[in-house]
This record gives C-alpha cells, sequence and structure tokens, in this order.
C-alpha cells in the first residue's frame, strides 16, 4: 500500500474502522484468529496507529484538522499555508508523516495493494 493511502486511511477514520471490524473477528473467533491474513492485517493497523498517534500527539489541533479535511475532503494544502502554520511547517508534517507510513512494516497482501 502507498504511503499516500496509508496516511488517508488514518486521518479519514478507514483505518479505524478497519481495526474495529478486525478485533470485532478476533473476539467472534475466541480471542485469536483463525485465518494468518486477518492477524497480519490486525498487526498492520496496529502499528499504523502506534506509529501516527505518537507522532500526531505532537500535533496542534489545526493541523490534524488539516490533514483530515486533505484527506477526507481533498482540500488542497496550498489553502492552509500561512494560515493554519507556517509553509514550512506544513511540508515538514508532510515529509514525517511519508516517512513514518515508508517506516511501517506491511505484509505481503498488503503491499500488493494500491
Amino acid at each position: 500500500m502507498k504511503q499516500r493511502n496509508i496516511i488517508g486511511h488514518y486521518f479519514t477514520g478507514y483505518a479505524a474502522w478497519a481495526l474495529k471490524g478486525l478485533e470485532y473477528l478476533k473476539q467472534e473467533e475466541g480471542g485469536h484468529f483463525s485465518s494468518r491474513y486477518a492477524e497480519e492485517n490486525y498487526n498492520f493497523w496496529l502499528d499504523v496507529f502506534r506509529v501516527f498517534d505518537e507522532y500526531t500527539a505532537t500535533l496542534s489541533p489545526e493541523i490534524i484538522k488539516m490533514e483530515h479535511d486533505h484527506y477526507k475532503y481533498r482540500k488542497p494544502f496550498g489553502e492552509s499555508y500561512n494560515i493554519v502554520a507556517p509553509t514550512a511547517v506544513i511540508q515538514e508534517v508532510n515529509q514525517e508523516l511519508n516517512r513514518l507510513a515508508k517506516s511501517i512494516e506491511q505484509p505481503e497482501r498488503i503491499k500488493q495493494i494500491s
């Protein structure tokens, strides 16, 4: 999965929805997964949350809302330059998000998804 998609899934809520579904499946199957693919997905989304939650805890609510609006509503970052934060800060945040997304280990099945 591309970094942009991982970041987008995190900020739009898809990652939370996927993790809740997998947690429900795990609970239904007696506390463990009967499929290794489900377990790989579950561990992947846990890693996504661990990595991004640590980083976004250091960001202002305005920057988090800007990221959400960009990925959920396709609002260009350019509309937020020097309004939400200085342009350089927004660019640094986006570079760090891309670096973090790239650092997350992806199972082979997830790597194949664009």
